[in-house]
């Protein structure tokens, strides 16, 4: 049996934009390391941990979501793109379907 290529999908696989929820993790780590290291002397060192860690989120964050919103926007672009495509090729048919479209008629 020959094996079946995989199907390429564009990226994402929906049409819909990322949810901004995963904006708000680094904020919610710095703001309860801060809590964690204003509340107890023992829990400071674990505090200032997590608050540091939401710092560095923020970059990573920010950049997963800067890339899923890049690919969502180009996914609309070239399902856009191919509606035009199919449209203005329905729209091109021929009266008589004997027509031979590739001949030259320049003799």
């Amino acid at each position: 049996m020959i094996p079946m290529s995989p199907r390429i999908k564009s990226f994402p696989e929906t049409r819909e934009e990322p949810r901004k929820r995963i904006l708000a993790i680094p904020f919610i780590l710095i703001f309860g390391g801060l809590g964690l290291a204003l509340l107890h002397d023992s829990l400071r060192f674990i505090g200032i941990l997590l608050s540091f860690t939401g710092v560095l989120t923020v970059f990573l964050v920010g950049m997963v979501f800067a890339d899923l919103w890049a690919a969502s926007r180009r996914t609309k672009d070239i399902i856009k793109a191919r509606e035009k495509r199919m449209h203005a090729e329905e729209a091109v048919t021929p009266d008589d379907p004997f027509i031979d479209t590739l001949e030259d008629s320049s003799d």
